[in-house]
């Protein structure tokens, strides 16, 4: 009788360990499809146009803000690699205007000898047009897969390399003031803020900035928008039919750029999974690639309908 009952528990245990484990395994499921979803609502937010902020009454309003499609993980890739093809592009376009072989752009040649210090101009390496590069194909890659018109991506990029040529003269003509400032924004985010305390900053040390005439800029912008095109491919110019007379010319990604970032999002959306404790014991470690979680490739324990799973009405942190 004693022999029966100790078999008869061994047999329970095993049950509830079988039911402990295959909850376990479910949970893991869950884990990855949580994190598919929270790789697209963050993609999702990065895309959108609006955002929602608590005004001084307290209530939600809807308030316009800036794709930033660069911070993705498709974007920064694409940022990291399209970088150095730029910043050739930089140097040979800057080479030809200083020769006369580029005399309708030559203004904005001027300009961005006014970006980088003068004397990293003598710098045979084409290196040094890096910091110029990332701003370009910043304001292009903030809107890379929803497009923008020509006009609003050359601005933006005209603008930030004016603001890029007014911290450098700052820090040229007071570098402690300077550094003080920067010090105190290190903390923040937020880049109008940024600006604004920047600017008051110069405007305290008595420090005079000549502001850059928007027709330079403009051209400024359509340069240095060329120059990614030429550089990287990555996207064209395309006009488009807006009612009966407006044809506004847009930036939109090439057909292989968008193929490439769809590709990209499909083998990087289950790779963050949203971990919970596990509720058996962790699988011991036999290599740095085997243990903990027992399910490891999550892919293919997840059901293939599992786009259709509803999860919006969950709570993702």
């Amino acid at each position: 009788m004693q022999k029966l009952f100790e078999i008869g528990s061994k047999v329970k245990s095993v049950a509830r360990g079988y039911e402990k484990v295959e909850a376990e395994k479910k949970l893991e499921q869950d884990m990855v499809r949580r994190g598919v979803y929270r790789f697209h609502k963050n993609i999702n937010k990065s895309k959108a146009k609006k955002q929602e902020k608590r005004g001084k009454d307290g209530k939600l309003v809807l308030k316009d803000k800036e794709p930033t499609e660069s911070t993705t993980i498709y974007g920064q890739h694409l940022l990291q690699e399209a970088i150095e093809p730029v910043s050739i592009e930089i140097e040979k376009y800057f080479k030809d205007a200083f020769n006369g072989h580029s005399k309708k752009y030559a203004k904005s040649a001027e300009l961005l000898c006014k970006c980088i210090p003068i004397k990293e101009l003598e710098n045979p390496s084409h290196n040094k047009w890096d910091a110029i590069s990332l701003i370009a194909l910043k304001a292009v890659l903030d809107s890379i897969t929803i497009g923008c018109t020509q006009t609003k991506a050359t601005i933006k990029i005209g603008n930030s390399l004016e603001d890029e040529s007014r911290l450098l003269f700052f820090k040229e003509s007071d570098s402690k003031t300077y550094s003080k400032t920067k010090h105190y924004l290190k903390t923040r985010n937020d880049y109008r803020y940024k600006k604004k305390v920047y600017s008051y900053a110069m405007n305290k040390a008595e420090l005079e900035w000549g502001d850059w005439l928007k027709a330079d800029k403009v051209q400024l912008g359509f340069t240095l928008l060329d120059l990614v095109i030429r550089g990287t491919g990555l996207v064209k110019l395309q006009r488009r039919v807006e009612g009966s007379e407006r044809t506004p010319i847009y930036v939109e990604c090439t057909q292989k750029t968008m193929d490439w970032i769809e590709k990209k999002k499909l083998h990087s959306e289950a790779l963050k999974p949203m971990r919970t404790p596990m509720i058996i014991k962790p699988k011991e470690w036999s290599n740095p690639f085997d243990g903990g979680y027992l399910t490891h490739s999550f892919p293919k324990d997840i059901p293939q309908n599992w786009r259709n799973v509803e999860l919006e009405s969950e709570e993702i942190e």
